[in-house]
């Protein structure tokens, strides 16, 4: 591609604190065996060497299909992916973490998906890469195509994943969506969730295409998210889930959605065992409700499970929980 001409895929590439893993994720995208994109990465205000990591390699190695974004202050993932979307020239996106890798047929096998099926967005499966060295693939959903409609209750149900680097979507599909700046944890979802309710049809495919470093200091496990940011987060995907709330089905959707926020919320701080993390599972039970419990026993019956643990015994769920951390993410 000639620096100015139309890309098929724009790939957006977030770099924060990645000194070190930067260039191998970098060199995956540079691998593809579909080569029509372009990739942009968008440097963070990164406080380690980041910037000259990136631009060293790209001295001894130029390619023109690379654009570079080096913003000197830190604004936040969702305003650097912000930016990228609106300088972004091709009709499809993808994300990239700057710790991650795709597998060299990534964009490849997304596109043939996508035209096999008409669909609009495409989603993988993808691999764990653990601490402990060990790898574990991961579905995404069950495999086949559905409505954008269907999709989008899915992902609220916890049936479908609500990360934006195992995806492929139209450019079209989200020309008016951005993520939301005021949420840090989890504003992968809310993205998602407009992209899949925007997508005429959604393809799912079972081969794993991605690989995810799960780092124990990254942003999803690193810090413990304030309740109250989690509180926004639910407000906000009943905003953007709208009318799709209008039917039983997206009622109790909606339901997994918000106990699974707040679930969600006290693993953070079991994982991290902060100073503040009784106080903060305190106020995720707060937040749970008995009357919600029985609609999510009958919808999701682990999470309705795990809500009457945390509610009943914290110390066990904490215990439980912890092992099974343990042995998923070798954290």
């Amino acid at each position: 591609m000639n620096a100015g001409q139309h890309p098929r895929t724009s790939i957006v590439m977030p770099v924060y604190r990645t000194a070190a893993r930067v260039v191998s994720s970098i060199e995956s995208v540079l691998a593809q065996t579909d080569p029509d994109f372009e990739l942009l990465v968008m440097i963070d205000g990164s406080p380690d060497n980041s910037s000259e990591v990136i631009e060293g390699y790209l001295r001894e190695h130029p390619d023109e299909r690379v654009r570079v974004f080096d913003n000197p202050v830190n604004a936040g993932v969702s305003a650097v992916r912000n930016q990228a979307l609106d300088e972004a020239r091709g009709d499809w996106i993808a994300f990239i973490d700057s710790d991650d890798h795709f597998r060299p047929n990534f964009l490849s096998t997304m596109h043939a998906f996508a035209a096999s099926s008409d669909a609009s967005l495409v989603v993988s499966s993808h691999t764990l890469l653990s601490t402990d060295g060990t790898q574990r693939d991961r579905q995404a959903g069950s495999p086949g195509v559905r409505t954008g409609r269907d999709a989008a209750l899915e992902l609220l149900s916890d049936n479908l994943t609500p990360y934006v680097w195992d995806k492929l979507i139209s450019a079209e599909s989200i020309r008016d969506v951005r993520f939301h700046t005021d949420v840090h944890r989890a504003e992968d979802a809310l993205f998602c969730l407009a992209a899949y309710a925007n997508s005429r049809r959604v393809a799912v495919i079972p081969t794993s295409l991605y690989e995810y470093t799960v780092d124990p200091h990254s942003a999803t496990w690193g810090k413990v998210t304030p309740v109250t940011e989690s509180d926004t987060l639910v407000s906000l995907m009943r905003d953007v889930a709208g009318p799709l709330l209008n039917t039983s089905r997206g009622r109790k959707a909606y339901e997994v959605s918000y106990i699974l926020t707040y679930l969600n919320n006290a693993q953070q701080a079991i994982v991290m065992e902060s100073p503040d993390g009784k106080k903060v599972i305190e106020e995720c039970r707060e937040r749970i409700d008995w009357a919600k419990l029985p609609t999510i026993l009958r919808a999701k019956p682990v999470f309705g499970l795990a809500g009457i643990l945390i509610k009943v015994s914290p110390r066990l769920y904490r215990i439980l929980y912890g092992a099974y951390i343990q042995k998923m993410y070798g954290i």
